[in-house]
C-alpha cells in the first residue's frame, strides 16, 4: 500500500517492501519587522509567512526490500542537482508548492563484507521551493 511519495519514491507498506518515513516534523511562521519609536514600544509589521519546513527519517534496510545505498544516492543527487518535488502523503501533498531538500545526512548501521550496505538511516530537512 503507498502511503506518500517524493522525489520519485514511494513510500510503501507491504509483505515485500517497507519504506516510510518517520519522525516528521514540520514548522513554519511568519516574518516581521520592528519599527523603533522615540518614547514608546516599538511597533511590529508583519511582512509574510515563512516557508514551510520539515524534517524526516528514512529506515533502510535491505530486508525491507529496499535498496539503502541506491537509495541514500538518489537523495543525495536530487539534493545537489537542486531539484524539487511535490511531498505527499496520504494522497495529499503537505503544500501546495513543491519541496527542495536542503539537508542529507546518513548513518550506516551495517555494512556487510565486501562494503555492502544493509542497513541505514537517512535524515531529510526539505524546505517549500516557490
Amino acid at each position: 500500500m503507498v502511503t506518500g511519495s517524493y522525489m520519485g519514491r514511494a513510500f510503501t507498506v507491504s509483505s515485500w517492501r517497507i519504506l516510510t518515513p518517520s519522525d516528521l516534523k514540520g514548522k513554519t511562521g511568519s516574518d516581521w519587522a520592528l519599527h523603533e519609536t522615540v518614547g514608546h514600544k516599538a511597533r511590529s509589521q508583519y511582512l509574510a509567512p515563512k516557508l514551510k519546513s520539515y524534517a524526516l527519517d528514512l529506515l533502510l534496510r535491505a530486508q525491507d526490500g529496499v535498496s539503502p545505498r541506491s537509495t541514500l544516492t538518489h537523495f543525495q543527487r536530487m539534493s545537489e542537482a537542486g531539484m524539487a518535488d511535490w511531498f505527499v502523503i496520504g494522497g495529499r501533498p503537505l503544500s501546495p508548492y513543491p519541496f527542495k531538500i536542503t539537508s542529507v545526512s546518513d548513518e550506516w548501521s551495517a555494512v556487510l563484507n565486501g562494503g555492502v550496505l544493509v542497513e541505514c538511516t537517512v535524515s531529510l530537512t526539505i524546505e517549500e521551493y516557490l
